[in-house]
């Protein structure tokens, strides 16, 4: 039988918080749907490039892993196939980097999913899309 939608949110979210990637990045989930999750990660000197902006790799592994999140609400494991972004403007902020992944298209094998990061004030620092392998396997804790 099929996990529920709250079955497989629950899963995630204890999959998210117990990563030390992820904890090290400082993710905070704000809002977590089926097909949609947005975060944010606190604007903090050990993520910054010497230019004073986030890191694009810091943001980059942001993207990839509430992607990841969102492709593995479909009850199986994901992995990454292909990853792009858009690096439009330089990620400062007061606070809070934010960034919201949304499922696109969702196949018997592969997912799509779309993401935007943005800073304190709304203005879209980058873009991009995800694309995973769905396994057969379930998502576990």
């Amino acid at each position: 039988m099929a996990a529920t939608f709250e079955e497989n949110k629950k899963v995630m979210t204890e999959v998210l918080l117990n990563d030390e990637f992820s904890r090290h990045l400082g993710i905070e989930i704000l809002e977590f749907e089926e097909k949609f999750i947005r975060a944010r990660i606190p604007f903090k000197k050990p993520l910054l490039n010497n230019y004073g902006s986030v890191h694009g790799g810091v943001l980059y592994s942001f993207a990839d892993i509430l992607a990841g999140t969102v492709a593995c609400m479909s009850g199986k494991f994901c992995t990454t196939v292909e990853g792009s972004m858009n690096y439009l403007e330089p990620a400062v902020s007061r606070e809070y980097i934010y960034c919201e992944a949304k499922r696109v298209r969702g196949g018997n094998h592969l997912i799509v999913v779309k993401v935007k990061i943005k800073n304190d004030d709304g203005t879209l620092v980058d873009d991009g899309s995800f694309t995973f392998y769905r396994s057969p396997k379930d998502v576990s804790i």
